[in-house]
Formats: structure tokens, sequence, C-alpha cells
């Protein structure tokens, strides 16, 4: 996650990754700084705002308790907000991460865009926010699968489904069930295949679904 410090209309981007956020605070000061206070941080090359101006320091922090950072700017795609829900039933175990794997039908050595779910067939999946249904359909390797294009660049892909409930063109709502836990496409098996995009990209979604995932 890249943190934002800002202060006099002046912004500042460090290196920095945190991976969990207890809580916000306002505080009365005539520079309203914003401070959060964060566990489990990995620190690189942080800014440090200064009397004098902005220096760089070199640092690397690990497992740091109560960090406190000033005005410290998060996007909520990182920190849900309550935005993102799960995309199918809680509990639901991780079978298959994002990155580099081998393939389990054809042995290569592939890039895996998403997360994979193991789930019995039929087991509901949800959108993870609202939007509209960009593409429901028959995706190649995907199977049955759904694109919901979200607010900004943001578009998430739900892949493999048994059956699906919306149409493309649709508008949804967050955590509505848009399509059913299924086999469909390349697949060895029931399980829910979730991407993120930002602006066309694949992201990781562990970031987005922190909170449910934080012990998985």
């Amino acid at each position: 996650m890249r943190i934002i410090f800002e202060t006099d209309g002046k912004k500042e981007v460090s290196n920095s990754t945190v991976t969990s956020l207890d809580e916000t605070a306002d505080t009365n000061s005539s520079e309203s700084w914003r401070y959060a206070i964060a566990t489990s941080v990995v620190i690189a090359a942080m800014v440090i705002p200064q009397v004098s101006g902005w220096i760089e320091s070199q640092l690397l922090v690990k497992s740091l308790q109560n960090l406190i950072l000033p005005r410290t700017v998060v996007s909520n795609k990182v920190l849900n907000n309550g935005r993102i829900a799960f995309p199918t039933a809680a509990g639901t175990p991780v079978t298959s991460e994002f990155g580099w794997r081998t393939h389990p039908i054809t042995g290569d050595r592939k890039f895996h865009r998403g997360i994979d779910f193991g789930a019995a067939k039929g087991t509901p999946i949800y959108a993870v926010d609202a939007g509209r249904v960009a593409f429901a359909g028959d995706k190649d390797g995907y199977g049955k699968a759904v694109v919901i294009q979200h607010q900004g660049s943001l578009s998430t892909l739900y892949g493999h489904a048994s059956q699906l409930y919306v149409q493309q063109g649709q508008l949804v709502v967050r955590g509505q069930m848009i399509a059913a836990v299924g086999s469909t496409g390349f697949s060895t098996g029931p399980h829910l295949h979730f991407e993120v995009h930002v602006d066309g990209v694949a992201q990781n979604p562990r970031p987005y679904l922190h909170e449910y995932l934080a012990n998985r």
C-alpha cells in the first residue's frame, strides 16, 4: 500500500506498506493532522515530514506496534471501509493464490491472475461492490463468468460458475447474488476464481479482502 503524506497542500508518496490498520482519528490541531495507528508494518524508503521540509530516511521496520503516521491517506479499495463484500460464502478456503504457479492441468509455469476459493457446486457468488455487469456468459477458460465494472477504474471477475443470475448491462448492488459456484471452463473442480482489475491490470485480490482473509 502506498502512503501519502500531505501538509500545506503538498503531497509526498512513500514506498511504505501497511498490512493492517487498527484505527484512525482526527486531532484538533490547527494543521488538522490525521493519525493512523497501524500494526504489522513494513517500511522502506519512508518519507518523513520535518520542519525544514521533507527528508528521506532509509528504514526497515518489521512488526512495529502503534506506529503513528501523519496525515495518512489510504484508498478505501485497500481498507474496504465497508465497501467490499466477500465474493462467496463466509469461511470459504483459499485454494490457490495470486501469482506464479504450476498450472494444475497443464503442468506449465503460469501466472495466476486471481484467487481461487474452493466451494461446493451451487454455493452463492456475490458482487463485492455495486456496479454494472460488463460481461455475463462463456469466457474462454473461465467458463461461465461475470465481469462487473465498479466506480472508477476498478472491475472484478468471477469465473467457473455453474449458473449466472445477471445479464450484461444490469446494475448490481454490493452483496447481490450474481452466480453460483461451478466447474465450467478450464477447471479441476468446483471453485470460484476471483479477479480484481484496475485500469485493466490484474491486482492481487488479498488486499481488497484483507478483513476476511487476515487469518487465512
